[in-house]
């Protein structure tokens, strides 16, 4: 806490970029910690606290506005963050998607249990078989390793073959 205080009051009196600078390199880590934390995923947990920092860098251009306590602010934002996507998760699992209107009676168990899959592993099923990617496709539209999309499609599949499974 006191090095975030020094790299503060240092960075006030070279200007926004500066405060940014050293915001981000005393708390990124912690943020990321504090964001796994709340919502138990590493990835969302990055991008949470990747855009705060783009709420506080927009705040610290701001003329108009005062950051006193930076880490502060930073640590609501990335909170309040956090809290909105759980309240999302929740309202998806309470009201998952409906079935299309035309969608056939053969297919609404398979709809049923797609959307009992993990989002990643969901995203990846519904690029293969519905949008006719490759691995290496949708490795590529997902930002992961190919061998991480073959996994979660190995896994998807056995789950739902247990599922259908009369």
């Amino acid at each position: 806490m006191e090095r975030l205080r020094d790299a503060e009051d240092v960075a006030a009196r070279k200007g926004p970029a500066a405060t940014l600078e050293a915001l981000y390199r005393a708390e990124y880590t912690g943020m990321v910690r504090l964001a796994f934390t709340l919502i138990g995923n590493a990835a969302e947990s990055e991008e949470v606290v990747q855009e705060s920092f783009v709420d506080i860098s927009i705040r610290l251009d701001d003329p108009d506005t005062t950051v006193r306590e930076p880490g502060a602010y930073l640590r609501t934002i990335v909170v309040g963050r956090c809290r909105s996507l759980i309240r999302r998760r929740r309202m998806m699992q309470q009201h998952p998607p409906e079935p299309p209107a035309d969608l056939p009676t053969s297919a609404e168990s398979l709809w049923d249990v797609l959307h009992q899959l993990p989002e990643h592993q969901r995203i990846a099923v519904v690029l293969k078989y519905y949008g006719g990617y490759r691995a290496s496709e949708i490795a590529k539209i997902t930002e992961q390793p190919a061998a991480t999309v073959r996994s979660q499609l190995r896994r998807a599949l056995t789950m739902m073959r247990k599922e259908l499974t009369p």
